[in-house]
């Protein structure tokens, strides 16, 4: 496999830098890899740490003039979300006509300046277009690497400073990727496996990959339902647990063996939207109205009958994924109204139309919520009974927002070939 470097000044990819006092502030990128320590703050895979939670507390107001820290060109285009760790940004994305080309770059937190980025040909080019995935999946970074995953079944895994671990290409190895729409769903991980749902139109499953090798740990042969959910890796009394939720499906397995240990059935519309895990339960998210319930852990086997706590009829949830914070869960449809649900008591607690509807999942920080419009406008709420909006902002950003990531006390915004920092 042939990859290519590009480091620094000989990048594609443009980063600029706000005006400080008439003078253009310059910082130089370094290809060379410093220790990174692992901080709360972090952002390491899809949703944060799955939660969508953050301790740091975020900026509340930002615009084009307000709290821009950087913004930085990505080389291709991509609707997967940032992640993070230490000082350093970590994204993909896919370039050409067939998106042929693979991209995994790193960015400076501190600058937006692209560090380096690696590029690899996709196993299987697909024509670019709005209706199928472009470098969707969010990929997971730890100690070791970052590890990415692509629609077309590539699984590339580098080191921070670039240099390549191992590759798969799970279509040669386990059959095509079929599918209208392509692949969304993103990987999640454990100490020492990256967990992968593969699930279209083609073969798929459930599988563990080792972080050291890239060798398949064990794998779960599925019914081939078409999803794009994430899974979420949480721990449980017995050890970690992968909760799917899945076409149909909402399951928890174990994350070591990969045995099934209970199961939801016959749902309908769960097919976007990932489960939000606390100790006690699921919450489950469906663009069809009846579908969206919460589900207490624990059982062994078909628990539909026992185990399902609630469900509400007035809510949806569409594209991001529902949000649990502070006894309330949160959950936005595809029109782009946001509704707030009381956990214990099964109660709607409000409902409010947004600026536009979301593509990226809700995130919650201290008493404030934060729902970012694919349109670029963002609005804050308090995390409160009633709805009380804190403040709306909006960027000008020609094209959709896919992700949010937290960085250094601010949010990282990505559209499909920028990311943009707003700072603490």
């Amino acid at each position: 496999m042939r990859f290519e470097d590009s480091c620094s000044a000989h990048l594609a990819g443009k980063c600029s830098l706000p005006r400080a006092g008439g003078l253009v502030l310059v910082l130089i990128g370094s290809c060379l890899a410093a220790p990174l320590r692992a901080e709360e703050s972090d952002w390491p895979g899809f949703r944060g740490r799955g939660d969508s939670s953050s301790q740091a507390k975020l900026p509340l107001t930002w615009s084009d003039d307000e709290n821009i820290g950087w913004t930085c060109e990505l080389k291709g285009y991509g609707q997967s979300s940032p992640v993070v760790r230490g000082d350093r940004i970590f994204v993909t994305s896919a370039e050409g006509e067939n998106k042929e080309t693979l991209v995994v770059a790193c960015i400076a937190a501190d600058s937006g300046k692209t560090l380096w980025q690696k590029e690899t040909p996709s196993s299987l080019p697909a024509k670019a277009t709005d209706y199928i995935s472009r470098g969707a999946p969010t990929p997971v970074v730890d100690a070791r690497g970052v590890y990415a995953f692509f629609e077309s079944g590539d699984l590339l895994a580098f080191t921070h400073a670039g240099e390549l671990l191992w590759s798969r290409d799970l279509a040669k190895d386990y059959g095509p990727i079929e599918g209208n729409h392509g692949l969304g769903g993103s990987p999640a991980q454990t100490d020492e496996t990256v967990i992968l749902l593969v699930a279209n139109s083609g073969p798929s499953y459930l599988a563990a990959f080792n972080k050291h090798t890239g060798e398949t740990v064990w794998k779960q042969d599925r019914e081939a339902r078409v999803s794009w959910s994430s899974p979420i890796v949480s721990p449980g009394p017995n050890g970690l647990e992968i909760f799917v939720s899945s076409n149909g499906l909402v399951q928890s397995f174990n994350a070591k063996t990969g045995a099934l240990l209970w199961e939801v059935r016959g749902l309908e519309g769960n097919t976007v939207a990932s489960p939000s895990v606390t100790a006690e339960s699921v919450l489950v998210g469906s663009s069809q109205a009846g579908n969206n319930l919460l589900i207490r852990r624990g059982g062994e086997g078909d628990v539909t009958d026992t185990h399902v706590a609630w469900r509400v009829d007035e809510v949806s949830s569409s594209f991001g994924s529902p949000l649990v914070h502070q006894g309330r869960a949160y959950f936005v449809n595809k029109t782009g109204v946001a509704f707030a649900v009381d956990l214990q008591q099964q109660k709607l607690l409000w409902k409010q139309r947004l600026p536009d509807s979301t593509w990226a999942s809700p995130i919650a920080s201290g008493n404030r919520i934060y729902f970012f419009c694919k349109n670029a406008e963002a609005v804050v709420v308090r995390a409160a009974d009633a709805f009380e909006k804190l403040a709306e902002n909006s960027l000008n950003i020609d094209d959709r927002v896919y992700g949010v990531a937290v960085a250094r006390g601010g949010f990282v915004i990505r559209s499909g070939s920028r990311l943009t920092f707003i700072r603490p």
